[in-house]
């Protein structure tokens, strides 16, 4: 795996590329609080397959923060993601987003439709916040600032046994590096090494520009990833149905005993699953 930095309007990205450059691009951007190391284990099924660009995001991983909460809007961030991918290749990519990626993936696809040749989205741009009835930006932010502040542990331990609980996988030494990145040391506690103020801008961008006002300019082949855990779940089915009837082209696959981090669950499946799409 490659490391380097791309700057694009005075900010440098931290990006890491894996596989030949002669395969077609796949760009994947993580979720909140997460950093490029997410898509390791993935990335590992799909190298041979994919040119891979992965991302730490603006206040995440080893990219530094963005100046202002505006910068953080999808709009705004989807430029400067189109400016990294613009360095790359100048070919039409994939776009991979878990979570907020996948967000964020929808905002590039819709502002760039012809760099842009598919798109595939785990657990994002879909339910969050439009489909979460009651739930109000005050209340989302009071929650993520609950969130960030409750997230410092007394050890190592205590982290893992918190993660644990965001897979249905066995406890593994490739989860372990997957999330030893987003922890640092700080007055003998981990803490979240995700910038606090970028979390809580991104927070405030779902609501100024939700996933929903991107689908109908949606002109690429969209693969859709989702939980199947918990069983039951009126929101997620609502924001599938609204998926459905919105985005022209749109695969969507429920992977069984799987939660948010489906490619955590299902890194081999998820991998089929692309390979069998972008071959059809």
């Amino acid at each position: 795996m490659k490391e380097w930095i791309v700057t694009v309007e005075d900010h440098t990205f931290t990006i890491y590329e894996v596989g030949a450059k002669h395969l077609p691009t796949l760009v994947c951007l993580h979720g909140m609080t997460g950093d490029a190391s997410s898509f390791n284990e993935l990335a590992g099924y799909l190298r041979n397959d994919f040119h891979l660009i992965l991302l730490d995001l603006p206040g995440h991983g080893e990219t530094d923060t963005l100046k202002s909460e505006e910068d953080y809007l999808f709009s705004s961030l989807g430029e400067r993601i189109m400016g990294v991918i613009s360095r790359v290749t100048t070919e039409p990519v994939y776009v991979l987003g878990h979570s907020w990626g996948a967000d964020l993936s929808l905002h590039t696809a819709k502002q760039y439709p012809h760099q842009i040749k598919g798109l595939i989205l785990i657990d994002g741009g879909y339910v969050f916040p439009e489909m979460v009835e009651g739930y109000t930006k005050e209340k989302a932010h009071s929650d993520w600032v609950e969130y960030i502040d409750s997230s410092r542990y007394q050890s190592w331990t205590d982290v893992v046994n918190i993660y644990q609980e965001y897979t249905t996988r066995p406890w593994d030494p490739q989860l372990e590096e997957i999330i030893s990145s987003n922890f640092v040391v700080v007055d003998d506690h981990y803490q979240l090494r995700a910038d606090r103020d970028s979390l809580l801008a991104t927070i405030k961008a779902f609501y100024h520009e939700p996933c929903s006002t991107t689908y109908q300019e949606i002109e690429c082949p969209v693969l859709f990833f989702h939980a199947t855990i918990p069983v039951s779940d009126p929101a997620r089915q609502k924001a599938i149905e609204k998926l459905h009837q919105s985005v022209r082209r749109v695969k969507v696959v429920g992977i069984e005993n799987t939660k948010h981090n489906v490619h955590w669950d299902s890194p081999e499946r998820v991998a089929g699953e692309v390979l069998g799409w972008v071959n059809e």
